[in-house]
C-alpha cells in the first residue's frame, strides 16, 4: 500500500510540474486581428496613393508656367496624424531592445480617416482640372480599409479650392497637393507599422 502510495504521489507530482511548465512556458501569440490583416492592403494602396499625389505635382498641364516647388507646402491642420502615427521610442527604450508602448493605433487612425476625407473632398471640389482619379483612389483608401470606418468625421472641402480666381486656386492647388503628399507618405509608414503588428507584441 506504501509503494502505491508513493507511486500515486510521484504521479501528482509530475503531473503538476509538466502542468507548471507548459503554463510558464512561451505564450501563444494570438492571431492578428482582420483589422490588422486588412490594413497589409491598405498600405499598399496608401503606397500607390503617393505615387499618384507626385504624378499630379509633376503634371505640366496642371501646373504649367508656375514654379509649384517653389510653393509653400499647407497641410490639413485639424490633425495631428504625424504625432499620433509616430511610433516614439525613447533612447533607453532603443538601447534595452524593448517595444514602444505608448504608441496608440486608435488614435492614429482617427487621424488618418479625417485628413483622408478633407483631401478626398478638396479634390473632388476643385473644378479647373480633372482630379477624380486621385479623388478616387483617396475615398478607394477610406472605403476599403476597414482599420478606419468606424470613426466617423464629416469633413468639407478647402474653400479656396472653390472660390476667387483661378490663378489663386491653382497656386493653392499646389500647396495643397504638396501637403497631401507629404501627410500620404506619412499614412503609408503608418499602415505599413500596424500591419506588421508590432506594437500589440
Amino acid at each position: 500500500i506504501v509503494s502505491s502510495l508513493h507511486i500515486d504521489l510521484a504521479s501528482c507530482v509530475l503531473l503538476l510540474a509538466l502542468s507548471c511548465q507548459v503554463s510558464m512556458g512561451t505564450p501563444m501569440r494570438m492571431p492578428r486581428s482582420l483589422d490588422s490583416e486588412k490594413c497589409s492592403q491598405c498600405a499598399d494602396l496608401s503606397r500607390e496613393l503617393v505615387k499618384n499625389v507626385k504624378k499630379l505635382l509633376d503634371n505640366e498641364n496642371l501646373f504649367g508656367g508656375l514654379n509649384c516647388s517653389e510653393q509653400r507646402v499647407e497641410v490639413n491642420s485639424k490633425t495631428q496624424t504625424v504625432l499620433a502615427c509616430e511610433p516614439n521610442t525613447d533612447m533607453n527604450t532603443r538601447c534595452s531592445g524593448q517595444r514602444n508602448t505608448t504608441f496608440s493605433e486608435s488614435e492614429c487612425l482617427r487621424n488618418i480617416r479625417i485628413d483622408l476625407e478633407h483631401y478626398a473632398a478638396s479634390l473632388q471640389a476643385y473644378k479647373q482640372a480633372d482630379l477624380s482619379s486621385t479623388a478616387q483612389d483617396t475615398q478607394n483608401l477610406l472605403n476599403i480599409c476597414p482599420s478606419t470606418q468606424w470613426v466617423s468625421s464629416s469633413q468639407v472641402a478647402d474653400p479656396k479650392l472653390t472660390s476667387g480666381d483661378p490663378v489663386d486656386q491653382r497656386v493653392h492647388l499646389c500647396k495643397v497637393l504638396k501637403g497631401f503628399h507629404l501627410r500620404v507618405i506619412t499614412i503609408s509608414r503608418a499602415m505599413g507599422y500596424i500591419s506588421a503588428g508590432d506594437h500589440r507584441k
